[in-house]
């Protein structure tokens, strides 16, 4: 954890540009209306895909859904949240995103994957920390987990931390560049993210990540 991926080096050489517009599609998430502490500090969009032989099939429009036994706050309801923006998913960095994280686990292209896709924005103010992870230390039910940083702006915290099935703390570090990635197996591990604040109060602080769950498919 805190180290720029060879992904992102590949993304800045090889589509420079198209990155950089994929990392500004943050600019125009959504505030999470279902946050049951009552905050607004995520902004966030979903989409779903399936991925199989390098080919990405978006979905149908669906709300996102968690068994409580995943997500013991915001578990167990439809959650409505507006889909990626038509632009965000022709993005080529997208396949290229999939395409490097699915090479590290999958055994083989003609593996289906269904991967929830999500765009996350936490932000913080000084009278309100920000939550990545409201739900606590968690699994996702998903295989594998890819959390990549796309920007971090006057924050603190915001510490990724990784347990073993038996609660043992295993790892903790923070993503602190666009790129910096966790690539989780979530069968083996819990995760979470401590809370952020701004680093001056005075200035707008934000956390911006992408999370996708793989999950295979027969």
């Amino acid at each position: 954890m805190g180290e720029t991926s060879c992904l992102h080096q590949q993304l800045v050489r090889r589509m420079g540009q198209a990155y950089r517009r994929f990392r500004q599609s943050w600019d125009g998430l959504l505030l999470d209306p279902y946050l049951r502490d009552g905050g607004s500090y995520r902004y966030r969009r979903y989409s779903v895909f399936h991925w199989k032989n390098a080919e990405l099939e978006v979905l149908p429009h669906e709300p996102h859904y968690q068994s409580t036994h995943y997500n013991q706050v915001h578990g167990g309801f439809n959650r409505h949240f507006r889909e990626w923006l038509p632009t965000t998913l022709r993005n080529p960095v997208l396949k290229e995103i999939i395409r490097w994280t699915t090479s590290q686990f999958s055994g083989g292209p003609a593996q289906l994957w269904r991967i929830q896709a999500h765009q996350f924005r936490i932000v913080a103010r000084e009278d309100q920390l920000g939550k990545p992870t409201p739900e606590g230390v968690h699994k996702d039910g998903a295989e594998y987990i890819l959390i990549m940083m796309m920007d971090r702006q006057n924050i603190r915290g915001g510490v990724s931390c990784v347990f073993g099935n038996d609660m043992r703390p295993l790892a903790e570090g923070s993503l602190e560049q666009a790129g910096d990635l966790m690539l989780v197996n979530d069968h083996a591990v819990y995760h979470g993210v401590t809370e952020i604040s701004p680093a001056d109060p005075a200035q707008p602080a934000w956390r911006d990540v992408l999370v996708l769950t793989f999950h295979k498919q027969a």
